[in-house]
Parts: structure tokens; sequence; C-alpha cells
């Protein structure tokens, strides 16, 4: 695993060159948004990316910040957590798991350790979760405690 942004974002560009793609400005720009948002929520919708990029100079179209996504998660490089009615991309160069809050979307990972049990049942009943050799991910959805106080 690796640990520093740099790291991470370094990884992924040489998965990219493997695949045969190019380290453009907009994967670039997406892959050092991605390794930055580990210390958030870890994780980025569409228009929270593309927002960052132009902030940061980045002249990119949100269709093309939609098409570089779509790229990294056929490639193994960034994974999906459906919040809601919408969509969060992360870098999925560590294995780990999710607990989001159904309510308002706040999103913590969780270790692989944390859910081995689950992971190990699905196997048993014929439901690998390793898609295309690369980590499978357990979405565990509830209420925080933040949100559980103010239904309260």
């Amino acid at each position: 695993m690796t640990t520093s942004e740099t790291e991470r974002v370094n990884a992924a560009v040489q998965r990219l060159r493997r695949a045969g793609l190019r380290n453009t400005a907009a994967r670039r720009g997406v892959l050092d948004q991605l390794a930055h948002a580990v210390g958030g929520r870890g994780h980025l919708t569409v228009n929270e990316l593309y927002r960052a990029l132009l902030a940061r100079g980045v002249a990119v179209e949100l269709s093309t910040v939609h098409r570089v996504l779509r790229q990294l998660v056929e490639l193994g490089i960034a994974h999906t957590v459906p919040v809601g009615r919408t969509t969060t991309f992360g870098l999925a160069d560590d294995a780990h798991h999710h607990a989001v809050c159904g309510t308002c979307g706040d999103m913590r990972q969780l270790p692989a350790e944390a859910v081995a049990a689950s992971v190990a049942a699905a196997r048993a009943v014929g439901i690998d979760t390793e898609l295309s050799g690369q980590a499978g991910g357990v979405v565990v959805y509830g209420r925080c405690a933040r949100c559980l106080t103010a239904a309260g």
C-alpha cells in the first residue's frame, strides 16, 4: 500500500501507462484530487471533482471528467460508492470498505479486516468479491451519530 498522495498518484499513472493511456492534464488532475480526498471522506462526486479542477486552473470540460472517471473505474484505478442518488469516486489502490450515512451522506472507510467475515460469507454462498482482479468492496449503510441525534 502506498501512503503519500504523490506515491498514490504515481502508482496510478504507471497503471495508466501500462494500459496504453497518456498522462494528460485532465487524468492527472482527477488522480491528484482523488488522492487528496483521502483526508476527508475519501471520495468525491463528479461535480466536486470538476469544481476542484477548475479552482486549480485545470481547463477541463465536465464531459471529460466523466470520461476520465469511467476509464479509471474500468482499469480498476478508481471505484464507485453510491451515496443517496449520486455516485462518489475514490482511488482503489488500498483494499477497504465503506460505511455511509444514508441521511447526510457522510462516508467513512473501513479496513478490509473489519468486514472479512462478511466477505467470507459472500464467497461461501457463491458471490466472489474480487472483480477483474481488483478488490471488491462492501458498503454498509446506516445513520451517523449526528443524524441519529438530530432525529432524536
